[in-house]
């Protein structure tokens, strides 16, 4: 730093080298030299002693100034580096494979990050990288990815570059973290159809799993809802008043139950209870509980449409629905006889 007010310094050791001289001759021979001059000349030496002092406490501050700014573009440097490698390791594994553009882009960008960290931090991000291998982009059964895996890569990474950026100012190493919200969250469903025999059986069902769990096939939202007591008194009321219709319209109609037992995180749900009625081998109407926890009845055929439905704690009022219900179903029935019989 003392290269920067080079021209300065030869002139200051100059002045002084003189001004000493002659405070030197002076005192080794009698007073030669005026007192005034001598006064001018301790003057003179004072001055150039505190310009000394100031050009040197200069340059250090200069100096320390320089280096605190090159520290910081260097640290900004290395911040960019290592996000921007960061995301390209993100962008190369989101799709769950890796393509030879991919890993070119790896290469390049890794090759960038060595000359910006020390040796033994560049041998852990090569290990690191090398740990990337097929087994990364396995599912296991139930289509959950190896996230695991992936968590040890990013903490991996992670603690290189912390330990680049903040030495020995760091927190402490990085701990690979839990992620088993995350493999609920994204858990497949385990699905199995139960078909009961019977009515009681489908009601046992309900009662052995407590919740109902349907995914909306427009919507796509989990609605999930409790089997209470007044949901089922009200289902048992509801088939009571459904079966009696049915013996009104035919003795040919075949009633069939069906719910699914969906299993997710440990947890068994049961899908939405169904009646299915068929007539003449035909699929056309349904009763049970809708998705919005209402009791409803709707036809298959000759389309899907609602018939009726109301609230459960309305079973009371379930008689002022009846003509209604049969005149829609004699309906139905009366299309299908037509087309058999045409």
């Amino acid at each position: 730093m003392m290269k920067k007010y080079k021209q300065y310094w030869f002139y200051l050791l100059l002045a002084l080298s003189i001004s000493l001289t002659v405070l030197v001759v002076n005192d080794i021979n009698d007073p030669l030299i005026p007192q005034i001059i001598q006064d001018i000349n301790s003057g003179v030496i004072g001055a150039i002693l505190t310009t000394i002092i100031t050009l040197i406490l200069l340059s250090n501050q200069t100096e320390s100034q320089e280096n605190l700014t090159k520290s910081s573009v260097v640290y900004e440097e290395k911040l960019k580096i290592f996000n921007g490698f960061l995301d390209i390791i993100g962008t190369s594994l989101e799709d769950g494979k890796l393509t030879a553009q991919e890993v070119s882009k790896i290469i390049q960008s890794f090759s960038i990050l060595r000359i910006h960290v020390s040796k033994e931090n560049a041998l852990k991000l090569e290990k690191t990288i090398s740990s990337i291998d097929n087994s990364l982009f396995y599912h296991d059964e139930n289509s959950l990815p190896n996230i695991e895996k992936l968590v040890e890569i990013y903490t991996a990474l992670s603690n290189v570059f912390q330990n680049e950026l903040y030495g020995d100012n760091a927190i402490g190493k990085l701990e690979i973290f839990d992620t088993n919200n995350f493999k609920n969250i994204l858990f497949r469903t385990r699905v199995s159809v139960i078909k009961p025999s019977k009515f009681k059986e489908l009601i046992f069902e309900l009662k052995s799993n407590k919740q109902i769990l349907h995914t909306g096939e427009t919507s796509k939202k989990t609605i999930v809802f409790t089997v209470d007591d007044e949901l089922l008194e009200s289902l048992n009321k509801f088939n009571d008043f459904m079966q009696a219709i049915i013996s009104e319209l035919s003795n040919d109609i075949i009633v069939k139950y069906e719910t699914k037992r969906k299993i997710i995180n440990n947890i068994t749900y049961s899908g939405i209870p169904l009646i299915k009625l068929y007539y003449k081998n035909i699929y056309f109407a349904r009763y049970g509980v809708s998705e919005t926890k209402r009791l409803y009845i709707g036809k298959n055929h000759p389309e899907k449409s609602q018939i009726a439905a109301l609230e459960i704690f309305e079973i009371e009022d379930i008689q002022k629905l009846k003509s209604q219900i049969i005149n829609e179903l004699k309906g139905v029935l009366s299309i299908i006889d037509l087309k058999e019989n045409p």
